[in-house]
């Protein structure tokens, strides 16, 4: 039997076009028939329908945001992300307890859902329950890997300050738990990047450092992208933020010292990979400019001027 040839439009397909054109209500609408007969497409409606979601949601535009992933849930109801992702929306709607309830049945599908967790705990601190949050952060903190503890223990300090903002960004990033909208913004920027738009992806990731300005890592890759494109100025800023949200980031740290070497600082630039080294004699980055920097520099002689002086 010749296998059926795949549709040549879905609906979600166009869906998804008028999503990315910012225009969510034509969006949600025109996904109606790919809803009514879902079949074997219900996992690519599903998806269509959470992007979709996740685009509204990074525009600000909460209340399509929460529809998609209504519809999505309408369709794969046991899927721990959505509920987790509408409990997202529905705590930026001020509607806690719905957002508690849509935690609730994340968990309940996946106990283990680490970002569930966490943003369940800052729920509890934000209502007053400072010692259960608390508690749960301790035990997600024994659960899970965390990979900056500097930060981990900042955000334990701002909750206990009721600085819930910086707090969430703190601890999110100590356990490694970035946002998908934020994901999104780093694919964007890395896309750009390959099709040689630098400008378009260097805004992209000044659009995610607002977003998120305590992460390290966002200043260290716009610092890279600057220096690439001979930014030095700029870059020896972004790089230097990075390094005072994290002064143990040796690779940004590297990073600045090729910055200033650009701009013609090389004895400081030298001082940046000597506190490399201090740390981790090991870093091959560090290693190598160090190599270069120490050995003795030779003019070459021009002809018919004889030989070069070393100075």
């Amino acid at each position: 039997m010749t296998p059926l040839s795949p549709e040549p439009n879905p609906p979600f397909e166009q869906s998804l076009r008028l999503a990315l054109q910012g225009r969510f209500a034509e969006a949600l609408e025109r996904i109606g028939p790919a809803l009514a007969g879902h079949g074997r497409n219900s996992n690519a409606v599903a998806d269509a329908l959470a992007q979709i979601g996740r685009l509204a949601e990074s525009a600000g535009d909460l209340r399509s945001a929460e529809r998609a992933l209504d519809l999505a849930l309408g369709v794969r109801g046991r899927h721990a992300d959505l509920h987790f992702r509408r409990a997202c929306v529905l705590l930026r709607l001020k509607r806690r307890p719905e957002a508690r309830a849509a935690l609730e049945r994340a968990l309940e599908i996946n106990p283990r859902y680490a970002a569930a967790r966490l943003e369940r705990a800052l729920l509890d601190a934000r209502e007053g329950l400072l010692g259960e949050a608390l508690e749960a952060l301790r035990q997600l903190s024994r659960d899970c890997e965390v990979e900056e503890a500097a930060a981990f223990q900042q955000g334990i300090r701002r909750l206990e300050q009721a600085d819930w903002e910086e707090a969430q960004v703190l601890l999110q990033r100590a356990l490694h738990l970035s946002d998908p909208a934020l994901r999104e913004q780093l694919q964007r920027f890395h896309a750009l990047m390959e099709q040689g738009d630098a400008a378009r992806a260097m805004q992209a990731l000044r659009e995610a450092i607002a977003e998120c300005p305590t992460y390290p890592d966002l200043h260290a890759l716009l610092g890279r992208a600057e220096l690439q494109q001979g930014h030095c100025d700029d870059a020896v800023a972004s790089l230097g933020r990075a390094l005072e949200l994290n002064p143990d980031y040796h690779d940004a740290r590297v990073d600045l010292a090729c910055a200033l070497e650009s701009l013609g600082m090389r004895s400081q630039a030298a001082e940046q990979v000597a506190l490399v080294l201090e740390s981790d004699q090991d870093h091959a980055r560090a290693l190598e400019l160090h190599a270069r920097w120490s050995a003795p520099r030779r003019h070459a002689a021009a002809p018919g001027n004889g030989p070069a002086k070393v100075p």
